[in-house]
């Protein structure tokens, strides 16, 4: 059974794929959260940045906000002590979260999701499941399910596109 966090993040896939819940579901939410944990990265202690607002003259720190996207729910936030904060309301899709006080600095810990890799991953699998289906042509009728494959393989193309770029530091232990 899917992590009952994973919910929004599931559903966001769904809806690129084109794959509706119900009884004509392609990927169990299982398996799209396979795809997700894959394409996951664990953030421990990452400072938001504030959005200011004015209150009667003097400067509040109510809005924060990360360059991060795509949040997984259970998420923790942190003041500057590393105490526990519990927002007034979450958007962690889009990595904003506000509080009901002025607050000086707020730390944040959890794991955020490439959803276009993970996307792309899934659509080719579709394709890969699909590649088994066979075109058909009989009296001057003919059905091409190969087309089905062509458009799976080609969104997961765009979405490849859109992927996080991954970078890794290469050290060569040969050479002094």
């Amino acid at each position: 059974m899917a992590r009952t966090s994973m919910i929004q993040l599931i559903s966001l896939v769904r809806d690129l794929i084109g794959d509706p819940a119900g009884a004509e579901q392609t990927f169990s939410e299982d398996q799209i959260e396979r795809s997700l944990d894959t394409h996951r990265w664990e953030i421990r202690y990452l400072p938001l940045k504030a959005l200011p607002i004015v209150v009667n003259g003097v400067t509040e720190y109510r809005d924060w906000y990360s360059d991060e996207v795509y949040w997984e729910n259970d998420a923790t936030l942190y003041d500057s002590t590393y105490t526990q904060l519990t927002p007034s309301s979450a958007d962690p899709l889009h990595g904003r979260w506000s509080f009901s006080v002025h607050q000086a600095a707020v730390l944040i810990s959890g794991k955020v999701y490439d959803l276009y890799g993970a996307t792309a991953d899934l659509l080719e699998m579709w394709a890969g499941w699909v590649a088994l289906e066979f075109d058909v042509d009989a009296d001057g009728t003919g059905m091409k399910r190969s087309q089905k494959q062509q458009a799976l393989r080609a969104l997961a193309a765009e979405y490849r596109k859109q992927q996080r770029i991954v970078i890794a530091q290469q050290v060569r232990n040969d050479i002094y």
